[in-house]
């Protein structure tokens, strides 16, 4: 027989599944660290770059945490405002004192992302409350001048590239420079045939072996002989 306990039992089962079941979408879709074990570092910027909290924080390009905090205050040290990122990661991830930090953007437009680039082994394992000197990423509107500044430059060599090439005395001096090389082309093409055709004296040291082998053995003999070439003979007296 069907009683009103038998009822609310089965609502509060129905209630307490659905709760359960809700908890596990919530959890895996909002990837909550807070059940993990792990420890926070903080990372320091001068620019954060528009990253908030919640971004993730990748380590050797695999996700390892998030950005739990973000705070502005005035470094002493460094004599200037300065961005804290209090960023949760892994138990296992070791992270070394001389790792490298950055802000990147997934794609062109994507979100904004902590990345952590492993340091040397030989460096200390930062530990839980550590501080990360980051690398300050470039603005988008710094990025900007300095394209146009760039622009400008290249613009302005070009012009000035115009000016000296289009002038008529330049186009005159480089014509005379292709035409005075299409001569000489010419001029070594009939070189070349007339030594192959042995045409000449280099044609025939080129194709006379006998001459050759005479300037190679005369070559040799100096080298063995150097004093020849201060050697003069005396003049025979002439008969009276």
């Amino acid at each position: 027989m069907f009683t009103r306990s038998n009822f609310e039992l089965k609502v509060g089962v129905f209630i307490f599944t659905g709760i359960v079941i809700l908890s596990v979408i919530i959890f895996s879709i909002g990837n909550f660290y807070s059940i993990k074990r792990g420890y926070t570092i903080n990372v320091l910027f001068s620019f954060a770059n528009g990253i908030s909290v919640g971004a993730p924080v990748r380590y050797a390009g695999v996700e390892v945490g998030e950005v739990q905090d973000i705070k502005v205050y005035f470094d002493e040290k460094e004599n200037r405002p300065m961005v804290k990122l209090l960023a949760w990661v892994a138990q296992n991830t070791w992270i070394n004192e001389d790792a490298t930090a950055t802000i990147n953007t997934l794609g062109l437009l994507g979100e904004k992302y902590l990345e952590i680039i492993p340091g040397t082994r030989e460096s200390r394992l930062l530990q839980k409350g550590d501080t990360l000197r980051g690398q300050d990423p470039v603005s988008t509107e710094e990025l900007t001048r300095e394209t146009k500044k760039t622009l400008v430059r290249i613009d302005n060599m070009i012009g000035s590239i115009d000016k000296v090439v289009g002038s008529d005395e330049m186009r005159t001096s480089i014509k005379n420079t292709f035409s005075n090389l299409e001569a000489l082309s010419l001029e070594m093409k009939e070189f070349v045939a007339m030594a192959k055709n042995g045409g000449g004296t280099i044609g025939r040291l080129l194709t006379d072996d006998k001459i050759y082998n005479d300037i190679d053995d005369m070559i040799i003999d100096i080298k063995r002989h150097p004093w020849k070439l201060l050697y003069r003979p005396r003049e025979s007296k002439r008969k009276k």
